[in-house]
């Protein structure tokens, strides 16, 4: 059984912002970003930002419909992401790095579609 339909895909991206200029707050961090996946990736997903020790950012948002496995649509995110994102934000001085993993759905290499079943969070006090 599969959970996932037939042509779901669902990828990890992982942003991660050195800052080695301008700090931003994270209250604009968190509106700028929402709106530069929202406007890159659609609104099939999430995103979590956490502060890396040090002077730095990681935004890993769960997107549901890119292709993580296509190299070259991974190096076009990369390169808007500097250029439109961090450079705006942060100035030249600042540096970004940018990784796609496949979770669920067809990698494209010849192997079964791997499957992604998410369960809520139990919290507990």
């Amino acid at each position: 059984m599969n959970p996932n339909s037939a042509n779901q895909l669902w990828c990890r991206w992982t942003f991660e912002i050195d800052e080695l200029g301008r700090r931003v707050p994270r209250a604009e961090l968190e509106l700028n970003a929402l709106r530069w996946l929202r406007a890159g990736f659609g609104t099939a997903g999430r995103a979590r930002l956490l502060r890396r020790p040090g002077r730095g950012w990681r935004i890993v948002a769960l997107i549901e419909g890119k292709p993580a496995h296509d190299l070259a649509f991974v190096e076009s995110v990369r390169i808007q992401f500097a250029r439109d994102f961090v450079a705006k934000g942060w100035g030249p001085l600042a540096v970004s790095r940018v990784t796609a993993e496949v979770l669920a759905g067809d990698k494209q290499d010849g192997r079964p579609a791997a499957q992604l079943v998410e369960l809520p969070s139990i919290t507990v006090s």
